[in-house]
């Protein structure tokens, strides 16, 4: 569902359907680069809630700017896991779900890069069976998932601890190109999926993706409703940007052929890819400008990130003001591609589906602290809100705002004060250490706090799966309500090994009334 309303909550209903609209007329916060993981590193960080019954998520936790992956994303990773993690800690404090078990997770960051989503995807598959096993000469897209497979890392790492215990499904993943790849791939193993993001048209299809779900709408619905929002406004000459990929590709085809039942004719038709830079960028602008200028209203599909890069490019060639931009949902009501482009994006129309606030997680996400171990992307993000250094980060070692002045001191010097004064030197040198106050909480580093769009359907989609356990707790486990010893350890095993094509037959069968 869609729901159509502006940016200071006035709000109007179109009759086809409803929409969210997004009017961005006022300068957003500047999103600043974050600290950057080598990606070596970065390969081997997930996070690990404990629990009897796992769960794989997967999360854009970093940006990919082009072709690095470099940038922290607040609202869709840090954000987005946390919802998850929130929705966990909520359905095991409950006694109506799942009585005597607890859920946990395993959640990797999957970049917004294709072949990083699907080498952190693996992890999930050999967490239930050795490398060795892996069957790649399924009739289900073979060759897809051969291909992409050999061109990552099949390395287990650190990962003993995940392939002790198998995940029973994945939540993820945010981009509809991601979700297709991986679909493939937790298909071969009958691992159940429910992405909270994912809205690309080709996923309805599910002959080809026979365990996939997902709590959002289909790309076509957001794409009936920009082609009725252009028609609103008597626009009869659009130029149109898409991303490459699923979600981008099939988001504008529905469009087009919306646009063309309404009479709307298409100037330009633009894509953006992964490997463009921003001389090409600045190209596809000039195009945009010189060679279709009638066209001033541009209809985008594109990833948030394009998006970004897209507006940075208009930026640079100074057309303040000049474009109109109805956006899908790949901007949404984000802020970031808006950074250092309000002038640029003034007066942009965006698409959102529409979503309630869940006021115990906003609560929830404005207390958290420094101490926030389980989330291993937290620290980053902290020290970018409150601009410090927890003092072991590759941050903290390499950043050329600050050094870390090493001194030379007697013997008597060693120890705890000579790591006093390499501490108060880094203050010297500029940032202060985080942490210094424990009880110091998120809120007091952010200007304001604005609930990420997909939120409540990452928690849908959590309980989906939850309410589906729960009732084979109930059918298949002695004594459900009293579990103790073997009765819990034969409980577990019989849930970890139901049938995955069955687990998904029931949970897509669920209802239940969610926030």
């Amino acid at each position: 569902m869609f729901v159509l309303c502006c940016l200071k909550d006035t709000s109007a209903q179109w009759p086809h359907q409803n929409v969210i609209l997004f009017i961005w007329l006022l300068i957003f916060p500047v999103a600043q680069p974050w600290g950057i993981q080598p990606d070596a590193t970065r390969r081997q960080v997930f996070a690990h809630l404990p629990g009897d019954i796992i769960f794989g998520g997967l999360f854009p936790v970093h940006s990919s700017d082009l072709s690095r992956c470099d940038i922290i994303n607040p609202e869709r990773g840090i954000q987005r896991v946390e919802a998850m993690l929130f929705t966990l800690d909520e359905i095991n404090n409950r006694s109506d779900i799942l009585p005597g078990l607890n859920l946990g997770a395993i959640i990797r960051d999957t970049c917004s890069q294709s072949n990083h989503a699907l080498e952190q995807s693996l992890e999930f598959v050999k967490s239930g069976r050795p490398v060795c096993e892996l069957a790649l000469t399924s009739e289900r897209n073979p060759l897809l998932v051969k291909k992409q497979i050999d061109n990552v890392s099949l390395t287990r790492g650190h990962e003993s601890s995940e392939n002790q215990n198998p995940v029973r499904g994945v939540i993820g993943a945010s981009y509809s190109t991601i979700s297709i790849l991986v679909a493939n791939l937790f298909a071969l193993f009958q691992l159940p999926q429910i992405s909270y993001a994912s809205t690309s048209a080709v996923l309805s299809d599910k002959r080809t993706f026979p365990l996939f779900a997902r709590t959002v709408p289909s790309d076509v619905m957001q794409a009936r409703a920009m082609a009725a929002l252009v028609q609103k406004f008597n626009w009869t000459y659009v130029s149109t940007v898409r991303s490459a990929g699923d979600y981008g590709d099939s988001g504008m085809d529905a469009f087009w052929k919306e646009a063309d039942k309404l009479g709307i004719c298409i100037a330009a038709r633009e894509v953006i890819r992964l490997s463009m830079n921003s001389s090409e960028l600045d190209q596809l602008v000039r195009v945009l400008y010189d060679d279709f200028r009638k066209a001033r209203v541009v209809v985008l599909f594109t990833r948030m990130d394009h998006t970004k890069h897209l507006l940075d490019a208009v930026n640079r060639a100074k057309l303040t003001n000049y474009f109109v931009w109805i956006a899908s949902d790949g901007w949404g009501r984000e802020n970031a591609p808006v950074a250092n482009n309000s002038a640029v994006a003034n007066g942009a129309l965006t698409i959102e589906i529409s979503a309630a606030e869940l006021k115990h997680f906003s609560e929830y996400y404005r207390n958290l602290r420094a101490n926030n171990v389980r989330n291993p992307w937290f620290r980053q993000y902290w020290e970018q809100v409150f601009n410090c250094t927890f003092g072991d980060s590759e941050n903290f070692t390499k950043s050329n705002k600050f050094k870390l002045i090493h001194r030379r001191f007697n013997n008597e010097s060693q120890g705890e004060n000579s790591i006093n004064q390499t501490i108060y030197d880094s203050l010297s040198a500029g940032k202060p250490l985080c942490g210094q106050n424990s009880h110091q909480r998120l809120e007091a580093g952010l200007d304001s706090f604005k609930q990420e769009a997909k939120v409540q359907f990452i928690g849908h989609a959590i309980y989906a799966f939850a309410h589906t356990l729960h009732k084979l707790q109930m059918e298949l486990c002695k004594n459900p309500y009293n579990l103790t010893g073997k009765s819990k350890k034969e409980c577990i095993a019989s849930l970890k090994n139901f049938p995955g094509a069955e687990f998904y037959a029931k949970t897509i069968k669920n209802t239940f009334i969610g926030e």
